[in-house]
């Protein structure tokens, strides 16, 4: 949390306020830099989970000085997550921007491909087909988390932050309140999804197994 999702939410703060700066207001209801907001947000926080997966990943294995081994392998095989993230976060906020729908069920299919990456420590591009296949079987599962946690956060966000006017209009405080909010919750998001996926994974793996075996049969017969 201090040494990954700490830098990288003070970035990500830096940088949407410093759009909404610089964006004029095209529209009562919304300016492109809502759009700019969502896409950075959608990057940062796909890029975000690695060293969490990575972590979950040591456990599930014994590996030892995890925490030594997950930061090495959040800088140094973290790249190519990140050049996914820009991509799908890009392709995602259209979808969202256009229609929620289509973004929503991006998002969720494509969700699955850095946890399979960050695990087997291949780029997401030899990761994306077991993916996107995991991804679509367990699409309702994944939706459901995710719009399950994230309702609850923001719910939990916009009482705190109400609770917080009431106490001061700092800026800075609501900044930080939000930031510890999202300290607290992002890393148990992403360590239910992380173990789900190890689960889904290894019940894929036996059930290919148990398939090809059946093929095995059918031919020796």
């Amino acid at each position: 949390m201090l040494f990954t999702t700490l830098p990288l939410l003070l970035v990500h703060s830096l940088v949407t306020n410093y759009m909404y700066a610089i964006t004029p207001t095209s529209s009562q209801l919304y300016t492109y830099a809502d759009i700019y907001y969502a896409m950075i947000t959608l990057l940062f926080y796909l890029y975000a989970q690695v060293p969490y997966i990575r972590y979950i990943y040591n456990e599930h294995i014994g590996i030892e000085n995890n925490l030594r081994n997950t930061i090495y392998q959040f800088l140094v095989n973290g790249f190519t997550v990140f050049l996914f993230s820009c991509i799908i976060s890009i392709i995602a906020t259209i979808g969202f921007a256009l229609f929620l729908l289509p973004g929503l069920i991006l998002f969720t299919i494509v969700f699955p491909i850095p946890y399979i990456s960050v695990f087997d420590e291949k780029s997401v591009w030899k990761s994306y087909r077991e993916g996107i296949r995991i991804g679509k079987k367990y699409f309702f599962k994944i939706i459901l988390v995710i719009i399950g946690i994230g309702s609850i956060e923001l719910l939990f966000g916009i009482l705190v932050t109400f609770q917080l006017f009431n106490i001061t209009s700092s800026f800075a405080a609501q900044i930080v309140t939000q930031m510890v909010l999202n300290l607290l919750v992002f890393p148990f998001i992403v360590m239910l999804m992380s173990s789900n996926i190890l689960k889904w994974r290894e019940e894929q793996e036996v059930l290919n197994f148990g398939n090809e075996e059946e093929a095995k049969d059918e031919m020796a017969g």
